[in-house]
This record gives structure tokens, C-alpha cells and sequence, in this order.
């Protein structure tokens, strides 16, 4: 089949600032030379994924979705095979692993030329579903579930953004196990460092994000801010008095109680506790007023 034309098409997606994978190849009619000095030409628009950022890299399990120009008995809906390669009509095995949308329609348009299949092949390529790089999240979210590495630099905390955790102060706990989920490696954030991008980092494939409620403490009686605040991990009585806001000028150190619950239900009452006890969830830190 020969075709005598060379037309771009560019696929705006709707929604999306993106614009779809357009490569056409050489534009030289059969029989005629191209005038001297014309370079042969390849032109390009930006790549465009479906949900897929243009620098996603595609491997085994994505889904490709090919058009043609005028064409349509090579569009294709092809999924990325465990070999890294599509089987496309009329070319056979091709290799796509490792390359970008845009890499692909220049590698198509280009061999429909060379084997004299079109003219002037103009190609769209479309990453429709990503499928090689996921992460798993589960726990305390609102959308536990796998979801799509779509972007190289997709964060910790846009993973649990699009899996519904509830952000903010004493929102959570995250234990991140790799690929495998090995006990070697795991990590440990509380969700609020991630969102502040104290502690966030770009997710990595096979990862999975175990999420669960942080466990609180609350603070009473002379302190700048009463309340109820997540626990850290070793955290003292000092230092929850600090997150509490200090104990104020009526207040006094030495008259901290800390009420707890014990494990048969009981609560149990410490007076004038030492800045460096252990704090435990759901503890109840009560500062008392100074005595004149």
C-alpha cells in the first residue's frame, strides 16, 4: 500500500496540557527527487501520554494505543509484551521498552518508509493505561489500590493524595516497603513530613505504601495550645509539652500529671512526671498551675 501524502495531525487531550505523539516520516513522492539542498523531513510535536508525562518511559504491560494518518488499518491497541516489544501490523516485533511515546513514532514512521509500506507515514503513538511501574497502597486511605508511576518524578505524597489519605497534623503514618516488600529497606514517614516536602521523595516501581492512623497524645491545662497531636516516635514529655506550646507563666514544671490507659482497660495516673518520661498513644498530659 502506498500512499502520496505527508500531513501532521496534532491530538489535543482534553483536559490535559498535552499534545498527542505525531511523526511523519520523509515526504518524497515515488519517482521524483528532492530539490538539492531540501533536507529530508522528520517533523515532531510534543509527546503525549494518556495521563503519562512526555519523558514516561514504556515497558511490559503498558498499553499502546497507535494511529496512522489515513491509515486505519494500522491503528492498533497493543499491549507492551514481557519481552519489551509490541507485535505491529505489518512490521512484525518491535522494541519498545526503554523509549518514550515519542521514540516510538519516530521508530514506526520510519520503518513504514524503509519498507516501503508508505510514503510519508504520519504516526501517533498514546500511552492509554501505564501498567510496568505501579505502586500499591493500602492502610487508611480513602482508595487503596495500585496506581500508575506516570511520572518519573511522581512523589510519595501525590501517591497518597490520588489513593484519598487524609493530610494534615496527626493525619498518619506511612511504612514504605520496596519492590518485594523485603523487611531490608523499609522507611518510615509520617505523612505530614511528606506533604510539608520535608522528607518526600519521587516514589519507585513495586513499592508499597502501608498507611495507618498516627497514634496521638493530647495536651491540657497551662499550655500555649492545648490539643490533640500525633506522636512521634520516642517522643518525651518535654517535647510534647513543647508541640503543646509551652507551659505558660501561670503554669508549673513540677506539676505536669500524665493520665494513661492500661492494657485492661484502667487508667493509671503519674504526678509531677519528669520531662524525659516516654510519651504513649493516647496519652493525656495535663500541666497544672504554679502555686503561690
Amino acid at each position: 500500500m502506498t500512499m502520496k501524502y505527508g500531513f501532521c495531525t496534532i491530538v489535543a487531550l482534553a483536559g490535559v496540557a498535552l499534545a498527542g505523539i505525531c511523526v511523519q516520516a520523509d515526504a518524497q513522492q515515488p519517482g521524483t527527487a528532492l530539490p538539492t539542498g531540501t533536507p529530508s523531513m522528520i517533523s515532531q510535536s510534543v509527546p503525549a501520554t494518556a495521563g503519562a508525562s512526555a519523558d514516561y518511559r514504556v515497558g511490559p504491560g503498558d498499553l499502546l494505543a497507535i494511529t496512522v494518518y489515513r491509515s486505519p488499518d494500522l491503528q492498533s491497541t497493543l499491549r507492551v509484551g514481557t519481552d519489551g516489544t509490541i507485535e505491529f501490523p505489518a512490521l512484525g516485533k518491535v522494541k519498545v521498552e526503554g523509549d518514550t511515546a515519542g521514540d516510538i513514532a519516530s521508530r514506526l514512521a520510519r520503518s513504514l518508509r524503509t519498507a516501503g509500506i508508505l510514503v510519508s507515514p504520519s504516526v501517533n503513538v498514546l500511552v492509554a493505561e501505564v501498567r510496568s511501574k505501579v505502586v500499591t497502597v493500602m492502610g487508611a486511605v480513602g482508595r487503596p489500590g495500585e496506581f500508575p508511576l506516570d511520572r518519573p518524578d511522581l512523589s510519595l505524597a501525590s501517591v497518597l493524595a490520588r489513593a484519598g489519605a487524609t493530610f494534615g497534623s496527626g493525619s498518619g503514618v506511612v511504612t514504605v516497603m520496596p519492590a518485594g516488600a523485603v523487611r531490608e529497606g523499609r522507611e518510615e514517614f509520617l505523612i505530614a513530613d511528606l506533604v510539608s516536602g520535608a522528607k518526600d521523595r519521587p516514589a519507585r516501581p513495586g513499592e508499597i505504601l502501608v498507611v495507618r492512623s498516627a497514634p496521638m497524645f493530647y495536651v491540657s491545662g497551662e499550655v500555649g495550645r492545648p490539643g490533640a497531636f500525633a506522636l512521634e516516635p520516642g517522643m518525651t514529655v518535654g517535647q510534647a509539652l513543647a508541640v503543646g506550646g509551652g507551659i505558660t507563666p501561670r503554669g508549673s514544671a513540677g506539676r505536669v500529671r500524665l493520665t494513661r490507659r492500661g492494657p485492661d482497660g484502667t487508667q493509671q495516673v503519674f504526678d509531677k512526671v519528669k520531662p524525659d518520661m516516654a510519651v504513649m498513644p493516647d496519652d493525656l498530659i495535663y500541666a497544672r498551675q504554679r502555686i503561690f
